[in-house]
């Protein structure tokens, strides 16, 4: 292969690796990171009215 190509392919495959690491932060952060407030028990909608 010539020296364009491998060059081309470098970057192909670096931008590759930096999505995919984006993508495994945004997952991670998502899974760990801060969890809205769980409804109590019975309170799926707030209180219920007569």
């Amino acid at each position: 292969m010539n020296d364009t190509m491998d060059r081309w392919i470098q970057r192909v495959t670096l931008a590759a690796m930096i999505a995919v690491a984006a993508a495994l932060l945004t997952v991670g952060a998502r899974l760990y990171g801060p969890q809205p407030a769980r409804p109590e028990a019975g309170m799926a909608d707030g209180a219920r009215t007569p």
